[in-house]
C-alpha cells in the first residue's frame, strides 16, 4: 500500500511530548498488523518541537515494546489538520482548538476517549476507515450533554487524558493506562473495516 493510499490519523496534545506522542506511537504499534493501510503521526498545539518523547512517558512505551527513539515534537498546522482523515485528542480543548483552527475538521476531530467509546457500537466490517470516522461523528454524544460533564482535577472533563507533563510517575501511568486502553479498542475497530 502506497504512503498516499493509507489512512491518515494524527493525534494532537498541547506539547507533542507526553500524550499524543503515547496515543501516536501506540495506535501505530496497535495497527502494525493491517498491513500499512494506516498511517499514524501527532503535533502540538503548543509544541516543545523538535524535543523527544519526555521521561517517564518513553520508558513506559519502551516497556510495552514500542520504539520512540526517533520521535521529535512538531507543531500542529492546518495543512496536518485538514490532511488527517481521523484526528484524536488528549481533550475537548484540544478539539476545540483543531476545529477552530481547521472548521472543516469538525465531523473528523474527537477526543480519544469519546473516538474509542463511539466505535464500541459500530458494525465496523461493514465501513471503510472514513465511514467508521462517518459513523462515530453520528453517533458523538450531542454537544448539550459533553459540556454537562463531570469535571475532574485541574479542570478536565471526564474522559479528557490528564496532562501527566510536570507531575510524578504515577500521573504518566495514569495517562498511558488510559491511552493504551483505549488505542487497543481504535485499533481493534479500524482494522475490522473493510479495505
Amino acid at each position: 500500500m502506497t504512503a498516499s493510499t493509507r489512512f491518515e490519523i494524527l493525534a494532537i496534545c498541547t506539547g507533542n511530548i507526553c500524550r499524543s506522542p503515547a496515543m501516536d506511537l501506540l495506535l501505530a504499534h496497535d495497527l502494525a498488523g493491517a498491513g500499512g493501510r494506516f498511517a499514524v503521526s501527532s503535533a502540538g498545539t503548543h509544541a516543545m518541537t523538535g524535543w523527544p518523547v519526555n521521561p517517564p512517558m518513553d520508558e513506559l512505551l519502551e516497556a510495552h515494546g514500542v520504539e520512540v527513539g526517533g520521535f521529535a515534537a512538531r507543531q500542529a498546522d492546518t495543512e496536518l489538520l485538514t490532511g488527517a482523515g481521523l484526528i484524536l485528542t488528549a481533550t475537548r480543548e484540544h478539539r476545540g482548538w483543531v476545529t477552530d483552527h481547521a472548521p472543516s475538521t469538525v465531523r473528523r476531530a474527537f477526543t480519544l476517549t469519546e473516538f474509542a467509546d463511539a466505535v464500541r457500537g459500530a458494525d465496523a466490517s461493514a465501513l471503510d476507515p472514513a465511514g467508521l470516522v462517518e459513523w462515530a461523528a453520528a453517533h458523538r454524544p450531542p454537544a448539550g450533554v459533553v459540556s454537562r460533564s463531570r469535571s475532574t482535577r485541574r479542570g478536565y472533563a471526564e474522559g479528557d487524558v490528564l496532562d501527566p507533563y510536570g507531575l510524578g510517575d504515577a500521573a504518566y501511568e495514569a495517562a498511558f493506562a488510559q491511552i493504551a486502553a483505549a488505542t487497543q479498542v481504535i485499533a481493534a475497530a479500524l482494522i475490522a473495516t473493510r479495505s
